[in-house]
């Protein structure tokens, strides 16, 4: 069986805002790559977003507590106010 084509090693952060979204995306082989897309991670969670993801994009996200460089898929919500 085959691995994964080398384009499939791109992990890729939603970030959820007022203006729809925004992406950033990481070569999960990169150290700089990573460096950066967990310092915006981390930033967020400081903000109050809420963080999912999941190995493969077609699977159900799960709650993430900390950053994840092999995910696939990260999605990052903002705190939402009820009233």
């Amino acid at each position: 069986m085959m691995g994964k084509a080398p384009q499939a090693w791109i992990g890729e952060m939603s970030i959820m805002d007022s203006s729809g979204h925004k992406e950033l995306k990481w070569n999960m082989g990169d150290p700089k790559e990573i460096a950066a897309a967990q310092e915006t991670f981390d930033r967020l969670i400081e903000k109050g977003y809420s963080a999912f993801g999941s190995k493969e994009k077609a699977e159900t996200k799960h709650v993430l507590k900390a950053f994840d460089p092999t995910l696939e898929e990260v999605v990052m919500v903002p705190r939402t106010v009820g009233g």
